[in-house]
């Protein structure tokens, strides 16, 4: 059978508003039980002054959750909270929660009542039903399956003190079964009124001083407390994210007992544990450390510690580790067994063991405390990677363990020196922020910024933005969520954008290697290796009109792979001089193999042509402008923006009338074309040339879409044979004829979100529009 692991985690536990803060209280040695009147005045009805309480459980977001407001105001807290951190858990194994919706995935969750819906149903002429649909029980499992669409089994469990890791057990096993894909389980208890409390006191179970001294000679008895926890339960194979592997789970209950039903057995509890570990193969000296239920009472402690001393330690050469997160936050009942489990997870994932806190005279009913047998962690300890077991014991009899086993997973090493932009969303501006704030901390860390990127789409989220890593000083930006829409257009650049040392970073990525090899595999015949050219180019590699107009073909290629293969498909595209060749690619109506063959034929035409010396240059005049002063052999070859023209012409010719217009304070500024005066007059001799070599490569052209803007054919010809389709015919008359980006780049709608393709961005510098 598959491993089924844990792939997310989130959680609510006492002074910590998530896991994070939790582990910094666990592991600073922190009592999260305190005494303050958040839910009654202390020393209520002669209560224990202390009890752990969760910071504020007053805000829930109920729009965000598509709960109505009625509902939400008499909803019990306990379903707001799991609505909450399950959401949580599924970010956090770095899924976007939509990607879930429809899928066969189980909820499952411990829960042992609601203290709300009394409250919220006293008065039967206020009743409106919705306290009803808001605090029955069976709905903070329901609730969760409708709002994320999940069709699995939907449960809420309540076997008292094990609910929530029995409520593991059973999504457990339900997976191994095929009744689900994937679990969300859950664990939820608040202490709202007094009355339960009041119960627990009569029947001799709560600690009066308010702690839990696990293992302790002091042990007198409980201290309540609050949690809500969920995890989300996968198979390994599609687990983004893997804190533990779930061994083995099980349960059984402790039947009759002459001392009472409360009364705990362990003797069944060692059953229990001793099956399951000899069920899956696992020698006792294997296990490292046990999460004991360890609740700091006096009959409860030596029955489960004597039992785990039965199962483990009769071979062991070193003492069996164990601990009690009951002795940092209290015992959050049914929701104890999954706040254990957050601090096993965190402390496997940190690397050390979190120290039991009220732990200073060994219980003398349990001998192995002092013999050498066991060792309560009472100082952070590291891990060392052995197997790790989990106990959970209901007061009615209820007995559930679970066994872990470390994922030892391997950070994946990240790219040096490479930026990298990361997105995030967020309901507010202050969470996206955050989480950018996150990505800077953990910018080594590829993992992490993977997770983040995939969680970056999720829906109904108010803000969105990103950060660039490696970028100096730091980018980032934040912006609310646009309500419409923006089309997408993308702008393949010419000529000018290649430079020594283009490619090389991303050659780094994948996915944009993949796509260079692709290229290299298609220019095999021509005995051009651009994967090697890009490598170890050097200043004088993109002098050669072959080496450039392949090198950016390439680039520019594996640009829209990558951007296809994060989920970006153009609205429009347009594109300048040889990135009509990039165009056509990702209009789809040329294959990578034709685009980069091409380039490669228009470099080696005009390589091999006897062109005479030419020149270009980028002047500040307009497109007519330039028409009426251009000398004699000089013509507007590229309309760049409305004040901007490039000129092409003899080189002679070309140098002079960009001196003439300095000298009138005009700019104007010569640029490297390796002597060849593009798109200018000069390129109708080699266009037969080009024409044959072009037919072979594009021997059946395919109709252009309505999507590629053409910039080498008038708007007014567009319906002309020649304009239709993506043919050899098309790509020599983008070489000898005019650059209409101006025309083009009008076209481009005013909201659009434009991305420039290309080694170098250029284009976007000459024109504002393109400055989005």
């Amino acid at each position: 059978m598959e491993d089924i692991v844990i792939a997310g985690i989130s959680g609510r536990l006492p002074e910590s508003n998530n896991l994070e803060e939790f582990w910094e209280n666990l592991l600073g040695g922190v009592d999260m039980v305190t005494e303050d009147d958040r839910r009654w005045k202390p020393g209520l009805y002669g209560l224990p002054r202390r009890n752990g309480k969760l910071k504020d459980i007053s805000h829930f977001d109920a729009a965000f959750f598509g709960v109505h407001p009625k509902q939400a105001n008499t909803m019990d807290p306990q379903l707001r909270l799991m609505l909450e951190v399950s959401y949580e858990a599924i970010v956090d194994a770095g899924l976007n929660p939509g990607s879930l919706r429809g899928t066969k995935t189980g909820v499952y969750i411990g829960v042992s009542g609601s203290e709300a819906g009394e409250a919220f149903s006293k008065d039967p002429e206020e009743l409106l039903g919705y306290s009803m649909t808001g605090c029955q029980r069976a709905m903070l499992a329901n609730r969760l399956s409708y709002f994320f669409d999940f069709s699995g089994p939907s449960t809420a469990i309540d076997t008292a003190c094990s609910s929530s890791l029995l409520a593991l057990e059973n999504a457990f096993h339900a997976i191994h079964l095929g009744q689900c894909e994937a679990a969300l389980v859950g664990g939820v208890n608040l202490l709202l009124k007094p009355n339960t409390s009041v119960q627990f006191m009569k029947l001799g179970m709560l600690s009066p001083e308010g702690t839990c001294k696990s293992f302790d000679a002091s042990g007198n008895g409980y201290c309540r407390s609050e949690a809500a926890v969920a995890v989300l339960l996968t198979k390994r194979s599609v687990a983004k994210r893997m804190y533990a592997t779930v061994v083995n789970a099980g349960n059984n209950t402790d039947g009759h007992k002459e001392q009472g039903v409360t009364f705990p057995s362990g003797q069944m509890q060692q059953r229990l544990v001793s099956s399951l570990y000899e069920e899956a193969g696992i020698c006792p000296e294997q296990v490292e450390y046990i999460e004991a239920h360890g609740t700091g009472t006096k009959v409860g402690d030596p029955q489960e510690v004597n039992g785990i001393v039965g199962v483990f330690c009769d071979k062991r050469t070193e003492p069996l580790l164990i601990g009690s997160t009951k002795s940092n936050m209290g015992h959050p009942e049914p929701a104890s067994g999954l706040a254990a489990l957050a601090k096993v997870v965190l402390s496997l994932e940190k690397g050390v063991w979190a120290p039991n806190l009220h732990y200073s005279n060994p219980n003398t009913d349990i001998p192995a405390l002092t013999d050498g047998r066991l060792r309560v962690v009472d100082r952070p300890i590291p891990v060392k990677g052995g197997i790790v077991g989990i106990n959970s014991f209901g007061f009615g009899g209820s007995n559930v363990h679970v066994i872990l086993r470390p994922s030892n997973c391997r950070k994946v090493e990240g790219i040096k020196s490479a930026t990298r932009v990361v997105p995030a969303c967020g309901r507010t501006e202050a969470a996206v922020r955050v989480l950018l704030q996150k990505a800077q901390e953990h910018s080594e860390d590829p993992g992490f910024l993977s997770l983040l990127t995939d969680i970056s789409s999720a829906a109904g989220m108010a803000f969105r933005g990103y950060t660039v890593l490696g970028s100096e000083p730091n980018i980032s930006e934040v912006q609310p969520t646009q309500s419409t829409h923006r089309p997408v257009w993308y702008i393949c650049s010419g000529m000018g954008t290649q430079w020594t040392g283009m490619g090389q970073s991303l050659m780094q990525l994948s996915d944009f290697r993949a796509s260079i090899l692709r290229s290299d595999k298609a220019l095999k015949k021509t005995g051009l290796v651009v994967s090697k050219m890009l490598m170890e180019a050097t200043d004088d590699t993109f002098e050669d009109t072959i080496n450039a107009f392949v090198g950016l073909a390439a680039i520019q290629i594996a640009q829209i792979d990558l951007l296809k293969k994060i989920g970006l498909q153009p609205d429009g595209i347009v594109g300048h001089s040889v990135g009509e060749l990039a165009c056509g690619y990702a209009d789809g109506s040329l294959s990578q193999e034709e685009a980069v063959l091409a380039a490669y034929w228009r470099g080696r035409c005009i390589k091999e042509a006897s062109l005479p010396p030419g020149g270009m240059a980028a002047v500040g005049l307009t497109w007519e402008e330039c028409k009426a002063q251009c000398p004699k052999g000089v013509v507007p070859a590229c309309h760049n923006a409305e004040d901007t023209v490039t000129i092409s012409g003899p080189q002679d010719a070309v140098h002079r009338f960009v001196q003439e217009l300095k000298e009138k304070g005009v700019f104007a500024k010569e640029v490297r074309s390796a002597g060849v005066a593009f798109h200018s007059y000069f390129m109708a001799s080699l266009a037969p040339a080009l024409l044959a070599a072009l037919q072979k490569v594009i021997k059946k052209p395919r109709t252009r879409s309505g999507r590629w803007v053409s910039t080498s054919i008038p708007q007014s010809a567009w319906d002309t044979p020649l304009a239709l389709s993506s043919s050899a015919e098309y790509h020599v008359n983008n070489l000898v004829s005019p650059v209409l980006f101006q025309e083009g780049l009008s076209l481009v709608p005013e909201d659009a979100v434009v991305l420039e393709i290309a080694p170098h961005a250029l284009l976007q510098v000459q024109n504002p529009r393109l400055d989005i």
